[in-house]
């Protein structure tokens, strides 16, 4: 998007974009969210007033992806979860309904060993449920080298839930995929 643009608190259908995977996230229960911000962190922020999460400031955001993963990770393990539930924070189309299939694809018991992710048309989409037992491996990512790593180090780990459309794959990372998202939707008869 460049540097004169925060996609995160762009607007698509009056909502910041960062709002919606936050909110898909709390609808479908995840108990604590934490949201990583470093581009503009305070206007990531407010754009998430009203919303019960905690805004991380990363402030090295600029070595890439993966440290901003770990960094968010750190802080997470200090609250000693079962498992860890990452997303990006530019799905604009992401709804509870995405992410509840995920919590619900593996019993407690076996989670901790196990990474559940998404899948549309035979594709790999966010968010993606790391067990514990990947949170090491999380926390220790450096630069652009993200989740993806870990999934596939872990192939025998993973569990796929096909959902129904893609909006885990339809993040906003280009002004044609912001656009997009923005463009009035149609429902077929």
């Amino acid at each position: 998007m460049g540097p004169a643009c925060n996609k995160l608190v762009e607007e698509v259908d009056g909502r910041a974009i960062v709002r919606r995977p936050v909110e898909a996230m709390l609808e479908a229960g995840v108990a604590t969210v934490l949201v990583v911000a470093g581009f503009e962190a305070e206007r990531v922020g407010a754009a998430l007033e009203g919303l019960p999460c905690r805004v991380l400031r990363h402030a090295d955001w600029a070595e890439g992806m993966g440290s901003s993963l770990a960094f968010g990770v750190r802080e997470a393990v200090r609250l000693g979860p079962s498992a860890l539930l990452v997303s990006v924070g530019d799905l604009p189309g992401l709804r509870a309904g995405h992410v509840r299939p995920l919590l619900d694809a593996v019993p407690e018991a076996a989670l901790a060993r196990h990474i559940v992710l998404p899948t549309h048309a035979g594709r790999r989409a966010h968010p993606v449920l790391f067990g514990a037992a990947f949170l090491p491996a999380l926390a220790a990512l450096e630069g652009e080298v993200g989740g993806r790593a870990v999934i596939e180090a872990h192939p025998a780990a993973v569990v796929e839930v096909v959902i129904g459309d893609d909006a885990g794959l339809r993040d906003v990372d280009t002004p044609e995929a912001l656009r997009a998202a923005r463009a009035p939707k149609t429902t077929p008869v």
